[in-house]
């Protein structure tokens, strides 16, 4: 399961305000959509996850959006149904050959003149930190720590469903998603403490305890870090395009 408050970080701040429908790529439990039903409360929401219990999550949180459980690869959705597409840290979950034909669908989705918001993990200079391939360099200690891939929970194939967190260069992204883009933004964000502190969350899942005031307050150290631009060394990258 993704760290929620991660992943609504700078992402809502991206969403246009003329927004009138919004598709969210990977939307887990909704918590980026419920973010932008807050601020914009006519624009009509839809996303899809490949998590089905994570869905039926968002789907009583959210009665009234247009939830799917699917993958980005194949998209219930009509051509140029949605001003805004969000992918947040999503693309290093999809299998690498499905990459292009997943953007090729957020571009088909999306209107003429709508936006793409696209971040995943950076290749800068603390990626090796990433604690999700920790499970590929030593899968018996992983097992032993977090229990058996309870992080999984909820994916139809649990851990061995779960790919190696490729960290993308800013080229590699624009190469993947191809022609037809204007770039309004680029974002770097986090360093070495952010995925540090992701490490300091294992005993949580390990032990499935919510925290309290420790782990908010964990979280909120990794937030702070992840706003700080540290340009190519950065651990994250976000990218607004506009398809033209």
């Amino acid at each position: 399961m993704k760290d929620f408050s991660i992943r609504t970080m700078h992402a809502t701040l991206w969403v246009p305000p003329s927004t009138r429908a919004m598709l969210d790529i990977d939307c887990n439990v909704g918590e980026l959509l419920a973010s932008v039903r807050k601020h914009s409360p006519e624009t009509a929401l839809a996303g899809c996850d490949v998590n089905a219990a994570a869905v039926e999550i968002a789907r009583r949180n959210l009665p009234d959006a247009d939830l799917r459980v699917c993958g980005a690869a194949e998209l219930p959705f009509p051509d140029e149904s949605f001003d805004c597409v969000t992918c947040v840290e999503t693309l290093e979950h999809i299998p690498p050959p499905e990459w292009s034909r997943s953007l090729k669908e957020m571009r088909r989705v999306l209107k003429p003149g709508g936006r793409l918001v696209l971040r995943t993990p950076h290749a800068g200079l603390f990626g090796w930190l990433d604690t999700n391939n920790l499970r590929f360099r030593a899968p018996g200690l992983y097992r032993r720590i977090l229990g058996r891939g309870r992080r999984d929970a909820g994916y139809a194939e649990g851990s061995s469903g779960v790919y190696w967190h490729h960290h993308f260069s800013r080229r590699e992204i624009l190469a993947l998603v191809g022609d037809g883009w204007e770039v309004e933004s680029t974002r770097f964000g986090g360093c070495f403490v952010f995925p540090l502190g992701d490490y300091l969350l294992w005993p949580f899942y390990r032990f499935r305890r919510r925290g309290g005031w420790v782990r908010r307050a964990i979280e909120r150290v990794r937030e702070m870090d992840y706003e700080l631009d540290y340009g190519r060394a950065s651990y994250g990258i976000l990218l607004a395009l506009k398809k033209t």
